[in-house]
């Protein structure tokens, strides 16, 4: 069976995060050329040096087709590079922020990176539990709802110094 051609995201855009480390095979032109074919006016690639010893090298891709992004993973590990790690999310507007104005929606949704004057970026990977002891759906909605608020609440003490994706 064959993959579909096109998958893409409803709203928003398929993010793809991938930590790798250069080996005695890596070829930088490949490395180029991999990131040169996927960046186009709908997909965007930024890559990063790492610190620390899991990986050296990183990449944020975001674009709508999903198919594009995992293309990139394909010739970034033909090209040489062993990916140590990865994550694969989408952007989006929060459900707890239903009245978010969208003038703040569109930015989350449609980043255009890197941001003027940004020059670093961290991540952490939120992940809401699902296990049977500890399954952050199983929460009430308003608690829920109260967590996440708090949570912005600390990153509301960097607006206009960061860029949230």
């Amino acid at each position: 069976m064959n993959p579909p051609q096109y998958v893409s995201t409803a709203v928003g855009l398929g993010v793809l995060h991938l930590f790798c480390k250069i080996t005695d095979s890596t070829d930088g032109q490949r490395i180029i050329a991999a990131v040169k074919e996927t960046e186009d006016t709908d997909h965007q690639v930024l890559s990063v040096a790492l610190f620390g010893h899991k990986a050296d090298v990183g990449f944020m891709a975001l674009g709508p087709d999903l198919w594009r992004l995992r293309g990139l993973q394909s010739k970034l590990q033909q090209a040489g590079l062993e990916v140590a790690d990865s994550y694969v999310s989408m952007t989006e507007t929060s459900e707890y922020a239903p009245d978010l104005p969208e003038e703040m929606k569109m930015p989350r949704l449609y980043p255009e990176l890197p941001p003027e004057g940004k020059h670093a970026f961290c991540f952490y990977p939120m992940s809401k539990r699902r296990e049977q002891q500890g399954n952050w759906y199983t929460l009430p909605y308003d608690t829920r709802r109260e967590l996440m608020y708090e949570h912005g609440k600390s990153g509301r003490n960097f607006r206009g110094r960061i860029l949230q994706v």
